[in-house]
């Protein structure tokens, strides 16, 4: 018996790896053609490199926007190659992605963010910034989206078990004790959250946040 899928193609950007790495597998079940994307594919900080992206790939039904972050480092030690470099990954790339790549109707979008554009950090004053600015992109076009039936929504995780934690901490198991689950968060919920909107279509969760934070926050979401 031949398997019905609910959508034909589903796009996801640093797919190799770590948060998106385990969306991709995840959603393998409801996409017939699941392209988890690595920096080989498209580099998101190398505007050439999006421009080859978007003229190969036309049209998805699920997008997902994901992209590792800056180092750590502060206001004073960050240069203007600094500022450059992480502005076309985390901003600019994103938005010509977005303007170009036609999503199809019915279809989905998804950025994975951090949960530090609610609480900005000033070690990550990169990250913080760059992510709370597309964030309000992807806000403001929501109800544009909306007319065509397309959802999107903003995945904020706190500290999870990837490259990118693992660069920023030094001792894991020490900071794990610090969190309130005394546990860093498993990759895999992340895509199982993905994997249970698609499987049923939830649709009216849209123009919204989700903080995926083991409660390491102090403000309400």
């Amino acid at each position: 018996m031949t398997k019905k899928f609910l959508f034909k193609k589903a796009l996801i950007l640093g797919g190799s790896s770590g948060l998106g790495k385990e969306i991709a597998k995840q959603i393998k079940t409801s996409c017939k053609d699941t392209i988890a994307l690595s920096s080989k594919d498209i580099d998101t900080s190398n505007l050439e490199s999006v421009r080859k992206f978007i003229n190969i790939q036309k049209s998805t039904d699920i997008l997902v926007l994901n992209s590792g972050g800056p180092p750590a480092k502060s206001f004073f030690q960050t240069t203007e190659d600094d500022w450059l470099r992480y502005f076309n990954q985390l901003f600019l790339s994103y938005c010509m992605i977005l303007k170009n790549l036609k999503i199809n109707n019915n279809g989905y979008i998804f950025l994975i963010s951090s949960s530090i554009i609610k609480e900005p950090s000033e070690s990550l004053i990169m990250s913080s910034s760059l992510r709370l600015g597309f964030s309000s992109v992807l806000k403001s076009l929501s109800k544009t989206f909306s007319l065509r039936g397309i959802s999107l929504i903003n995945i904020a995780p706190g500290p999870f078990k990837t490259r990118r934690v693992k660069d920023l901490v030094k001792n894991l198991a020490l900071f794990e004790k610090t969190l309130p689950t005394k546990k860093i968060g498993d990759p895999a919920e992340i895509g199982k959250f993905v994997k249970f909107i698609l499987s049923n279509k939830i649709k009216y969760l849209t123009g919204s946040t989700i903080y995926f934070d083991g409660n390491t926050l102090n403000s309400f979401h």
